[in-house]
């Protein structure tokens, strides 16, 4: 694929994501008696908003910078929290069929039972992972712009060190959260529904966990590319290359902020000395 049309699908899909969170927020707002869980769950959307917002920021060169694959990652992980927010935005409409003028209904209230609790929980942490993914998107995004702005090697270490410590965390943090959703999946199989709860609550809090899994999975692709892309600076600067820093595979040319040592380049294959 073109890389200028894997740039443009992120670019693409970023926009009317954030359109579609800023709707469910909307709506979410409107519920002036909501349960605590709901609340939550409107602050990771706006904890989402901003992390967009972040990737449009994005320029083309730093997304060449990254790479065709995380770039692509990234349009994933993007789509998965877009068809979770409208898939989510369907079953609050018919939680509160029965509320009038912005009020939730206690018909309605008491009827948020264990299966539309476990969807709203689900619904929040595939939200704080999307937070996560998106804003290391961005951060690593803007890296190699910073490194050219460093005055000496000891901060481009102790830059490129803190960023691959956060996306180490943050994949481990990942892991973490894959191994608990497979219980989660038998537990809402195995639970027995709440009064005013019907089967068609247990099939989408179902259906809500297996996107959080699969989610997962989109992220964890996105935070290992974006962790390789670190490794390789990383590279660099452990070998003395500290004033050459390549990510991705679309760097062409040497980037150069303040040097004090030998810098090796290399040119159509054959190394040089400078």
């Amino acid at each position: 694929m073109d890389p200028l049309s894997i740039t443009a699908g992120v670019v693409g899909i970023a926009a009317p994501t954030l359109h579609c969170v800023r709707l469910l927020v909307k709506d979410l707002q409107n519920i002036a008696d909501a349960p605590d869980a709901v609340t939550t769950l409107t602050n990771d959307l706006r904890s989402v908003d901003l992390a967009l917002a972040s990737v449009q920021a994005v320029t083309e060169l730093q997304w060449k910078s990254l790479g065709d694959a995380v770039t692509a990652q990234s349009t994933a992980a993007i789509t998965s929290c877009k068809s979770s927010c409208e898939r989510f935005k369907t079953s609050l409409d018919r939680w509160t069929r029965h509320s009038t003028d912005g009020t939730l209904s206690w018909r309605d209230r008491t009827t948020l039972g264990v299966f539309k609790q476990g969807h709203i929980k689900s619904m929040s942490e595939q939200l704080q992972n999307c937070n996560v993914t998106l804003t290391s998107v961005a951060s690593i995004a803007t890296l190699h712009s910073s490194l050219q702005q460093t005055q000496t090697a000891e901060e481009i270490k102790t830059m490129i060190s803190t960023k691959e410590t956060a996306v180490n965390d943050a994949i481990a943090a990942t892991n973490g959260q894959s191994a608990e959703v497979g219980a989660k999946l038998e537990a809402l199989t195995l639970a027995e529904p709440d009064e005013g709860e019907m089967e068609a609550d247990q099939i989408s809090a179902t259906k809500q966990v297996a996107m959080e899994k699969k989610a997962l999975g989109e992220s964890r692709k996105v935070l290992e590319g974006l962790f390789s892309v670190i490794q390789t600076a990383a590279a660099n600067s452990r070998a003395g290359q500290e004033p050459t820093i390549t990510f991705g595979s679309h760097n062409q040319g040497q980037q150069v902020g303040v040097n004090s040592g030998t810098i090796h380049a290399t040119f159509s294959g054959k190394r040089k000395d400078l």
